[in-house]
């Protein structure tokens, strides 16, 4: 998840944006991934905060390769 703190400083922020319970987000962080059926509205809550994401920065950050990412 290293890979979207520049867009949700918080985990509260980005449970807010995604509407999921805050608890849901903490396990995700635990876990370490988001699950891929969240990346579209990954990518649309980024853009309202004005930051571009993309599926293939999602992708490259879920396979580990942080080349990819952002």
């Amino acid at each position: 998840m290293e890979h979207i703190a520049h867009i949700w400083p918080t985990m509260a922020e980005l449970a807010a944006d995604l509407e999921k319970p805050y608890t849901t987000v903490a396990t995700w962080k635990q876990r370490g991934s988001i699950p891929a059926k969240y990346d579209t509205k990954m990518i649309r809550a980024a853009k309202r905060r004005g930051y571009t994401l993309t599926y293939d920065e999602l992708a490259s950050a879920r396979d580990g390769d942080e080349e990819g990412s952002t």
